[in-house]
């Protein structure tokens, strides 16, 4: 059964977001899901490349306003 993990970055630029997605998900099992929120869209794009340029899958990418929310599978 997969595990879903919620990690909230609001209030933090880039690098922090892409570093504490990055850690999550190494300790993430295939087929878990991370969401992902933050308050700095740049921060939403960079985590969005991050995880498709290694091999993990965007299920879901908004952005509203100055807020974004990802959804990804750990392959």
């Amino acid at each position: 059964m997969a595990e879903i993990k919620k990690l909230d970055c609001s209030g933090l630029v880039c690098p922090m977001p892409v570093a504490k997605t990055k850690r999550e998900l190494n300790s993430m099992k295939t087929s878990d899901i991370l969401e992902i929120t933050g308050d700095f869209p740049e921060a939403g794009e960079n985590i969005h490349r991050y995880v498709e340029s290694h091999g993990d899958k965007v299920l879901e990418f908004k952005t509203d306003g100055k807020t974004y929310y990802i959804k990804i599978e750990k392959q």
